[in-house]
C-alpha cells in the first residue's frame, strides 16, 4: 500500500487557503491577513510545523471563544523607551504589528526600546516578530512564555513552557540574521507533527509514562513533560523568559493554565516582550564590520552555518517550487 500523493501549493495558494480558514472561523479581515501571511512565511522558511498545521489550532481558539476574533489591541507609551500593549484577547502578532513603527522610532530616539504585551495569544514562529526590526537596521530580541510542560532539571513536574526566544540583527550586504528556538529540547508543534506523520523524534525530547527520556512523540504528548535543552542551562533560559515574558508584561504564568484547560486550547495567554536596539547609538561605528567578521568565521568552517540561515535555502526552494501538503492535512483544512 502506497501513501497518498501530496499536493503542491504555491505560496500565494498557501496564504489564500490560510485566509479562507481564518475568515470562516470568524477572524476579522485585518487579523486574517496578518496571520495568513505568517502561515505563508512559515511554510516558505520553516519550520512548517508552524504553518498550515497551526490553522486548526487558530480555528479552535476562535470557535471555542478562547480568542477574540475582532480584537482591537491598545498600545500606550508608559516610559521614554517602553510601550505597553493589551492584545484585547486577540493574537499577539496583530498587536506587535500595530506597535512596530513606534517601537522602531523609540529605539532610534533612545538607543533601546521595548514593547511588552499581555492579554494575547502567541502562536507561530517568533522570528517574524524580530525579523522586521532587523530589516529596519535594529538588533532585536523577542520572548514569550507558554503553558507549563517543561520539567526543570531534577524536577518531577512541568513548571515552564517551551518558552521560545528569537534574536535578529542586520547583516551587511545580505539578509538579516534571524533565529528562533524553544527552551525545550524540541518545540511542541514539532512533537505534534512527528506524531501526526508517524515517526519518532531524532533525539529524546520528553519523558514517557515511566519518567524516562523518550523519542516517541505520542508518549511525550501523553505525559506533556518535555525536557529543557542543555539540561539545567535550558531550564535557566526558560526561567529568564518567564520573567521577561510573563512577569514584565503581566501575562499568565506558565503554571496557571486553568482557563486554557477549560477551552481545551493549546496555549495560555502568556506575556510577550520585544526589545529593539539601535546599534548606531551604542558608540561603535564598526558594528557592521564586527557582524561581517563573525559571519565570516562561521561560513566555510566545516559544515557550520550562521544561526537561522537554513531558512534561506528553504525560502529559495519554496519560492520556485511551492510546498508539498499532505492529503490528510489538506482535507482537514478544507473541512474547516
Amino acid at each position: 500500500m502506497t501513501d497518498a500523493p501530496t499536493k503542491t501549493l504555491s505560496l500565494e495558494e498557501v496564504k489564500a487557503l490560510a485566509k479562507s480558514v481564518l475568515v470562516s472561523a470568524g477572524l476579522d479581515a485585518h487579523s486574517s491577513e496578518v496571520i495568513a501571511d505568517l502561515v505563508r512565511m512559515s511554510e516558505r522558511d520553516g519550520p512548517r510545523s508552524h504553518g498550515l498545521r497551526l490553522l486548526p489550532v487558530y480555528a479552535q481558539y476562535l470557535s471555542s471563544g478562547y480568542a477574540n476574533p475582532k480584537a482591537a489591541p491598545s498600545i500606550r507609551r508608559i516610559a521614554p523607551g517602553v510601550l505597553r500593549g493589551d492584545g484585547d484577547n486577540g493574537f499577539y502578532q496583530v498587536a506587535a504589528l500595530a506597535a512596530r513603527a513606534e517601537l522602531i522610532e523609540m529605539a532610534r530616539e533612545n538607543g533601546i526600546a521595548a514593547f511588552t504585551c499581555a492579554n494575547c495569544h502567541h502562536l507561530g514562529a517568533l522570528r517574524f516578530d524580530t525579523g522586521p526590526l532587523a530589516e529596519a537596521g535594529l538588533v532585536a530580541l523577542g520572548v514569550v512564555n507558554s503553558l507549563s510542560m517543561v520539567v526543570p532539571q531534577g524536577g518531577v513536574r512541568p513548571v515552564f513552557g517551551t518558552n521560545p526566544m528569537s534574536f535578529a540583527c542586520p547583516r551587511p550586504g545580505g539578509e538579516p540574521i534571524v533565529w528562533d528556538q524553544a527552551s525545550s529540547m524540541v518545540a511542541l508543534m514539532d512533537i505534534k507533527m512527528a506524531a501526526a506523520e508517524g515517526h519518532d523524534l531524532p533525539r529524546a525530547g520528553g519523558l514517557d509514562t515511566d519518567g524516562q527520556p523518550s523519542t516517541d512523540p505520542n508518549a511525550i504528548l501523553e505525559t506533556r513533560s518535555l525536557l529543557p535543552f542543555g539540561e539545567h542551562k535550558g531550564a535557566a533560559i526558560a526561567f529568564l523568559i518567564e520573567v521577561l515574558g510573563a512577569a514584565l508584561a503581566g501575562g499568565t504564568l506558565s503554571v496557571d493554565n486553568q482557563e486554557r484547560e477549560s477551552f481545551e486550547a493549546l496555549n495560555i495567554k502568556g506575556g510577550a516582550t520585544l526589545i529593539a536596539i539601535d546599534p548606531s547609538r551604542f558608540g561603535n561605528p564598526a558594528f557592521n564590520d564586527y557582524i561581517a567578521r563573525i559571519c565570516a568565521e562561521i561560513e566555510g568552517n566545516g559544515a557550520a552555518r550562521v544561526p537561522g540561515d537554513g531558512r534561506l535555502k528553504n525560502r529559495a526552494a519554496a519560492q520556485v517550487n511551492g510546498v508539498s501538503v499532505a492529503p490528510d492535512l489538506l482535507a482537514q483544512l478544507q473541512a474547516l
